[in-house]
């Protein structure tokens, strides 16, 4: 089994499923194993893991700054000691251990799975997964409304030097007519596409160490999507960078088409790009219950039936 699931990480047609609650909390912390325990039957009819990884992020990025860890995170006071630390010091040896990051250590350890975390600080955050998490274990990405190519350079120090991942999300701003950016017949990039690719060069790592997460765009005529996608735009992008591509079916469908989450995976999931290869190679998706977001969540259960849906078709990475 294992050495099938090993043999799959160089499938091109593999898929990648890291799901877990919008932020991490005491009460919800428990849901991870649930989900990590998920199986499914494969194409070979073999029982199988169906979750690769799972999302721990105990500091959002809000609109608004909010002086509560209900609307910052579970690390927000730990953030703001370890920052203050960091700047009457410049040291982060004594930075205090976040909650969400020895929640991560331990999901890490006990299930041998990938986490997942939106970093908001590199220089503050990232020097407490060091020695906590195994090197190649941990996938880290940006906040939406971050694209400076600096955090996207500190962040990649860290990955060089543990082997991690960096999934780098789209701007959530268009700068041209969705059927312009859209269109399938357009080959010249768009300004948030070059911006986009810029930040994998400050990262300064390889193009398979590379993750783009497709989560839409907000802008007027988006409907009821939270963020509108499209899905030639991230076709546009992956042919031309040649890393894998996500898609963030809750950031894009958001609470208003929460209903159409399941199925709007799983046809992201079995969506074709123009070489007739799959578009997507994964997801990053929000399942269970949250403090922040939750009514943009899908269940457990309803997981399970898309990983189930995709595994009759698509081989799945299991850890």
């Amino acid at each position: 089994m294992h050495a099938q699931r090993d043999n799959m990480k160089d499938d091109k047609n593999a898929v990648t499923i890291i799901a877990g609650p919008c932020s991490i909390d005491e009460n919800n912390a428990p849901q991870l194993f649930e989900i990590a325990d998920i199986e499914v039957k494969n194409a070979d009819g073999q029982t199988q893991r169906a979750i690769a990884g799972v999302r721990v992020v105990g500091l959002k990025s809000r609109t608004t700054l909010k002086d509560e860890k209900e609307s910052m995170g579970i690390d927000y006071e730990f953030f703001k000691q370890n920052f203050d630390l960091l700047m009457k010091t410049r040291r982060s040896k004594k930075f205090k251990c976040p909650p969400s990051v020895e929640i991560a250590a331990e999901i890490s350890k006990k299930t041998g799975m990938l986490v997942a975390s939106e970093i908001m600080s590199p220089l503050v955050q990232l020097p407490l997964y060091e020695k906590r998490v195994a090197d190649g274990k941990l996938i880290i990405w940006n906040p939406s409304v971050n694209q400076l190519g600096w955090q996207a350079f500190e962040m990649g120090q860290y990955a060089q030097k543990h082997k991690w991942k960096i999934a780098l999300k789209n701007g959530k701003w268009l700068d041209c007519k969705i059927s312009e950016a859209d269109s399938p017949s357009r080959t010249e990039r768009t300004d948030i596409e070059k911006a986009w690719e810029g930040l994998a060069k400050y990262t300064r790592l390889k193009t398979e160490d590379i993750i783009y997460i497709h989560r839409g765009f907000d802008i007027e005529s988006k409907g009821s999507y939270r963020n509108l996608p499209l899905h030639n735009l991230a076709k546009r992008m992956k042919k031309n960078t040649g890393a894998k591509m996500f898609f963030d079916p809750s950031h894009s469908f958001g609470p208003k088409m929460r209903d159409q989450i399941v199925q709007g995976s799983i046809d992201a999931l079995l969506m074709r790009a123009d070489d007739a290869s799959f578009l997507y190679d994964g997801i990053l998706i929000e399942v269970g219950t949250s403090q922040t977001d939750t009514d943009q969540h899908i269940t457990i259960e309803e997981l399970r039936y898309i990983a189930q849906k995709i595994a009759e078709t698509r081989p799945l990475i299991g850890h």
